[in-house]
């Protein structure tokens, strides 16, 4: 399975990026939004991992990014239960969150 990662934060990106690696998937990184956009025109990736970058893509990236096959779990800071649900994103983890449930996640989406 290959795995496309965002994150602005460092040490997240570190986790993500060693969990995914130690899962034995493939990864990229991408720098933001627009770089999501760009790598999944450019390759295909199973599953889309990411925090809140969805904000920079217009309503016709996210309606392209929805429609590629990629499953798309979105990382958000913890919930406030107040939060809108974005249509583009499949499943949230909510930080923090433990690297079991990062596996369970990844282990969710149905790729052929």
């Amino acid at each position: 399975m290959k795995i496309l990662i965002h994150d602005e934060r460092a040490d997240a990106l570190e986790f993500l990026m060693g969990s995914v690696v130690n899962y034995g998937y493939r990864a990229g990184i991408a720098k933001d939004g627009p770089g999501i956009m760009s790598m999944l025109t450019d390759e295909r990736y199973d599953v889309v991992l990411a925090n809140g970058s969805y904000e920079e893509l217009d309503p016709g990236q996210r309606l392209q990014m929805k429609s590629l096959p990629a499953f798309i779990i979105g990382i958000t800071e913890p919930k406030r239960g107040d939060e809108e649900k974005d249509p583009t994103v499949d499943l949230y983890l909510h930080r923090p969150f433990l690297a079991s449930r990062l596996r369970l996640a990844l282990g969710m989406p149905s790729v052929t």
